[in-house]
């Protein structure tokens, strides 16, 4: 079998990035020596525990957390699920939840399945920021909710929420609240998130392995997840694959790390392919331009085309990129983020709402692969193109 190569380009950072140097070599070096059953009573899986915890340990001192609250998981849908089944057992039977309105689809789904679509978003302004007049409305009831939402970046525009407010808000009234920092962790300091009830985090975005992630839970509840084995200290069943969760934790050092160094210099970078591709296509809207952004994120709006056809389009030239959420990209459906904001607030009509095309670097993204990605998406969108192409080398 003849495997394909990989795109020229790769501008879909937010959907997956690729394994990082550190996670390789933890991993390997993990799983040729503490392979075992962290569960066993044998030496060997003694050993395999013990690395187990010191990752427990090393991430909660990422986090500024004790790290006895750490779960770990197979990802953000895995802990979004947990979060959602477990605080609608413990909450009435007409109990609400409240969300940001523009949340991961996997928080969404999962808490609307749990409370019998019993959630109420947060107003959002024009950048799809959260306003925290309406989370202070929120905590002002008389009949708070069960549990507040709010994510910290967002996947599909990079627009940063004010989740440490509404961690402080919710908690001078006793409300938990729920903080997917899956696109946060290993862009933005990892540092800080103890004053959250539950957050959650996703190795394969910062660059560790899929199928692994972790969950913080509050530092009191009585916290248990699915039926099955006593792992996790009963919190959540299933043998721990401890090579990927050693090798997740040396991602997101290396990602803390590099990001601190290097993070702001590549933010121009973004900046710059944006002023080119207003510069060559004037019509098209930049989605949270007005608010502060993950320093890789790009999204915009052409007016007049379809998300999917220009991503295609960019695809065939080399350029991988998304329409946003990677999880709708192949279904068509509206981005979240844009329904909850609206068309008429971003001066565009409903069906131009479907033009959306997210851009997502890496630190190894170079300034010259953000411009050809952008130059080549105007010429498609123009219709100037002819068969698309990409000058880079490398």
């Amino acid at each position: 079998m003849r495997l394909r190569s990989t795109a020229v380009s790769y501008l879909d950072h937010n959907a997956t990035a690729p394994l990082h140097p550190a996670a390789r070599e933890a991993w390997l070096e993990c799983v040729s020596i503490c392979w075992h059953n962290p569960s066993g009573l044998y030496p060997e899986a003694t050993w395999a525990r013990e690395r187990l915890e010191d990752a427990r340990e090393r991430l909660g001192d990422l986090l500024s957390i004790d790290p006895e609250r750490i779960v770990f998981t197979s990802g953000a849908t895995a802990s979004a699920n947990l979060v959602a089944r477990f605080v609608a057992k413990q909450a009435a039977p007409q109990a609400t939840v409240v969300t940001s309105g523009v949340e991961h689809p996997c928080v969404d789904d999962s808490l609307a399945a749990a409370f019998g679509g019993r959630v109420e978003p947060l107003a959002v302004d024009a950048s799809g920021v959260v306003s925290l007049a309406a989370v202070e409305e929120v905590c002002a009831r008389s009949m708070a909710p069960s549990l507040v939402a709010v994510m910290a970046a967002s996947n599909e525009t990079g627009v940063l929420q004010p989740w440490a407010e509404v961690a402080a808000l919710c908690a001078a009234q006793a409300i938990p609240f729920l903080c997917d920092a899956s696109q946060w962790f290993g862009k933005l300091p990892a540092a800080g998130f103890g004053g959250c009830s539950w957050v959650i985090g996703s190795s394969h975005k910062f660059g560790g392995p899929r199928g692994t992630g972790f969950l913080v839970v509050p530092a009191k509840a009585a916290f248990r997840g699915d039926l099955g084995g006593p792992q996790e200290r009963s919190r959540h069943a299933g043998t721990e694959d401890t090579a990927s969760i050693v090798a997740m934790v040396a991602a997101l050092e290396a990602r803390d790390a590099e990001c601190a160094r290097c993070g702001e210099s590549r933010a121009s970078w973004r900046t710059d392919a944006q002023q080119r591709l207003l510069e060559l296509l004037p019509t098209a809207v930049i989605v949270g331009d007005a608010a502060p952004r993950l320093w890789n994120t790009l999204a915009a709006v052409i007016p007049g085309h379809d998300g999917k056809r220009l991503v295609g389009a960019l695809g065939r030239a080399g350029i991988a990129a998304s329409t946003g959420s990677a999880c709708s990209t192949g279904t068509g459906a509206l981005s979240s983020t844009l329904a909850a904001i609206g068309a008429e607030r971003l001066g565009l009509s409903p069906a131009d709402l479907r033009g959306m095309v997210r851009l997502s670097g890496g630190l190894d993204t170079s300034a010259e692969e953000w411009l050809e990605a952008v130059e080549n998406l105007a010429a498609i969108a123009k219709g100037d193109a002819g068969p698309p192409t990409v000058s880079l080398t490398s």
